[in-house]
Formats: C-alpha cells, sequence, structure tokens
C-alpha cells in the first residue's frame, strides 16, 4: 500500500483523477514511481486530507552535521503544478544557509524565482537537490541564513557545531520536537512503514541544473 496515495487518487471512493487539473495525474505518477522505486535518503507520502500537500521524513546524510537528524519536509503544489513550482518547507527546525530561520522555507532559485522553474523538474529531483544541500549549501547568493552563511564561509567548525547541536536539539530520536507518526508534523502513523531509512547509497556533494534547468546534474 502506498501512503497517501489513495487519498491521492481517491481510492477509498472510487474516484478517477480528475483530467481538467494536470496536477491531479502528475502528482499521482510521481508519488506511485518514488515508491515503485523508493530512494533510501528519504520516505514520500501525501497527506491524507490535502492531496497538495506531501510530508516527506529525510534522514540527515551520513558525515554530515545533520547526521542522525530526521526531519519532515513539507512540499505544498500550487494548483497550475506542474507549471508553477512548489513551496519547501523544512517543518522540522534545522540550521542552514538556504533555510529561512523564521518559516523553515528552502530558499534556491528555481523553487522560488519563476524564471528558474520549468516542468521538467520532478518530485524526485527537487528531493534529491534538498537532501544535497544537507551535504553542502549552495553559497552563490541563495543564502537566506545569513549568519549560518557567514559561518559556513568563515568559520566552518562554528557552523558545524551549531548545526550539530540544533539538530540533536530538534531533530534527533531522543528529541521532543523530533518528527513521529503521532505529533503535528503530519506523518502518518504508516509512512516509515517499518522500515529504517539511512543513507546507505553517497548522495553527490552537490547539485546543479543543466543549462535548460531541465534536471539534475551530479557534479
Amino acid at each position: 500500500m502506498v501512503p497517501g496515495g489513495g487519498a491521492l487518487r481517491g481510492a477509498a471512493t472510487g474516484a478517477r483523477p480528475d483530467k481538467s487539473r494536470p496536477w491531479t495525474t502528475r502528482l499521482e505518477r510521481e508519488l506511485e514511481g518514488l515508491w515503485a522505486d523508493p530512494p533510501e535518503w528519504c520516505v514520500p507520502g501525501a497527506d491524507a486530507t490535502d492531496r497538495l500537500r506531501w510530508q516527506v521524513v529525510v534522514v540527515g546524510p551520513e558525515g554530515s552535521p545533520y547526521d542522525g537528524g530526521v526531519f519532515t519536509v513539507r512540499v505544498d503544489f500550487p494548483r497550475d503544478y506542474p507549471f508553477k513550482a512548489p513551496k519547501v518547507t523544512f517543518a522540522t527546525k534545522v540550521y542552514h544557509p538556504n533555510v529561512d530561520p523564521r518559516t523553515g522555507l528552502v530558499c534556491l532559485d528555481f523553487l522560488t524565482d519563476k524564471n528558474w522553474w520549468t516542468p521538467a523538474w520532478s518530485v524526485d529531483k527537487i528531493l534529491l537537490v534538498v537532501v544535497s544541500l544537507l551535504h553542502e549549501p549552495v553559497m552563490d547568493g541563495a543564502a537566506i541564513n545569513r549568519e549560518a552563511a557567514y559561518l559556513y564561509k568563515r568559520k566552518r567548525l562554528v557552523y558545524e557545531e551549531i548545526a550539530r547541536a540544533r539538530t540533536r536539539e530538534h531533530a534527533s530520536a531522543a528529541s521532543p520536537a523530533a518528527p513521529s507518526s503521532h505529533e503535528k508534523g503530519g506523518v502518518s502513523s504508516d509512512l516509515m512503514g517499518g522500515r529504517a531509512c539511512s543513507c546507505r547509497t553517497p548522495l553527490p556533494k552537490r547539485c546543479a541544473m543543466d543549462a535548460a534547468g531541465a534536471g539534475v546534474l551530479d557534479t
């Protein structure tokens, strides 16, 4: 059973996707694709009450300051998706140059600037970029948390110490703020499927768009 898939497809009522709404078929296909070939670095699922909202559990990559952290990431899709970018937000607090410290919004050009967005971006590519940010932030003008950006560039050890401390405080398994199936993060009880999620496969240290903005490239 695909967590959230029933809500997305309207399977519980036998309803068929509304073909007049591009996002319905597109999101159904993308969610089913992610569960047919699940990534090892996150667990996606559709919100049971809102088909345009996904809840994604992301595990901090090994060797990064976020190692051991379990983060809930919310993806809110506009009704004209895929022609407009979704809004990607860390529901779990995280100390990171590309994440707004007040709202948790992931601030990258291809998500916030309509001139950078293209329908060729799929959810799996977006999630790969988000996880890759935990390996290496994007520092070319995309830093919204200026303190974190300054420390990352000038005092890396201090940055890593703060990021680790915030991860332990807000995202560790022992932290009361860590996402769970019963908390307001919105992750359904069967989302994790009883499986442990880990970053066994090394991720690219940096991801970038190609010249046409059509995909993610390992660099």
